[in-house]
């Protein structure tokens, strides 16, 4: 019996060492972690979306709840609906999107010229003739 229990032991020893050296155990683990941290999250706003206790909004001057009469908010100013912070939030981002394709475009024209100039020089290292460049490659616009 108690060789028995030493070769399960040994075997279970064996089981989780094979399971801690796996490449998946990263992955294991953090699921676990994962869903422990998902169970206590689930808890937590249980409790926090329990029954509450409603309190008047506000007292008058001798301590009695009164009732709140909430006003809308004042117009402010607006172009079809956006306001100033808004448009500039909106202009700020229109901005960023056609710099974004300005450079992508930059880059790509970039990896051309890269490649044209490798292909060159691979061809002048072996011997053979040099390809010419297009007449208006050398005649681009450089910001």
């Amino acid at each position: 019996m108690a060789k028995q229990s030493l070769k399960n032991q040994m075997n279970a020893q064996m089981d989780w060492d094979d399971l801690r050296t796996s490449p998946a155990f990263p992955a294991i683990v953090g699921g676990l972690a994962g869903a422990l941290g998902g169970a206590a999250l689930m808890l937590i706003v249980g409790r926090l979306r329990g029954p509450k206790q409603t309190l008047p909004a506000a007292y008058d001057a001798n301590g009695n709840p009164m009732n709140v009469v909430y006003l809308p908010a004042p117009k402010s100013f607006s172009i079809l609906g956006f306001t100033p912070g808004d448009l500039i939030t909106l202009a700020t981002i229109g901005v960023g999107l056609v710099r974004q394709a300005q450079d992508i475009v930059r880059a790509r024209e970039i990896h051309q010229e890269t490649a044209e100039i490798q292909q060159q020089t691979v061809a002048m290292q072996q011997g053979l003739p040099v390809p010419a460049s297009p007449p208006d490659a050398s005649k681009k616009n450089k910001p």
